[in-house]
């Protein structure tokens, strides 16, 4: 039993390395179960930027009658390496983003927040913010979309924290080793 359980954690320490190597260039974080008329903020990260980067252009877009964009920041560490940066609502459900940067670029291999994105929840409903038509020296680079999940809690939350963490881990890897413990 308790090879099964050691072989079984290492198991899920290799899946989270292989997650953490192999994660996007470009990604938005996931929100889960906000409450209408709330303001949720969705964070775009580098991560190991493949090239130099210093000019780029991207696009994200949503469903309006689900978010209604309020307003975008740009992360302490990148405000005073941008020439000229900008975001503007195109259309309903569509912002662009471009920005150039000639003496402080992004370094191969640089990771951080660039920037922040306020919504308030209009309706409460799934919706995707896609992340797309990348430019420049984003261009080629993976992306992962955020997602905005108004489903109730999934079955890895079991302590309903809206993380999965430590104990919900402990709990699945009981589950699966064959203890005999109760599913919510």
């Amino acid at each position: 039993m308790k090879t099964r359980t050691l072989c079984l954690l290492l198991c899920f320490c290799c899946i989270f390395f292989v997650q953490k190597v192999f994660a996007e260039n470009l990604s938005l974080n996931d929100i889960q179960n906000a409450q209408q008329g709330s303001t949720v903020d969705f964070s775009l990260t580098i991560n190991n930027a493949p090239n130099e980067v210093g000019a780029f252009g991207f696009k994200i877009s949503y469903n309006p009658d689900i978010l209604s964009y309020q307003s975008f920041e740009l992360a302490a560490a990148y405000k005073d390496r941008f020439d000229l940066f900008n975001g503007n609502m195109t259309e309903k459900g569509k912002i662009v983003f471009g920005g150039v940067m000639s003496s402080q670029k992004i370094a191969p291999g640089e990771s951080g927040v660039l920037l922040t994105l306020s919504f308030t929840v209009v309706k409460s409903e799934n919706d995707i913010l896609s992340l797309d038509s990348l430019k420049d020296h984003f261009k080629g680079w993976s992306v992962k979309n955020g997602l905005f999940n108004q489903d109730s809690v999934g079955f890895e939350d079991i302590d309903s924290d809206g993380k999965v963490g430590l104990a919900d881990v402990i709990h699945l890897l009981q589950i699966v080793s064959g203890f005999n413990v109760g599913i919510r």
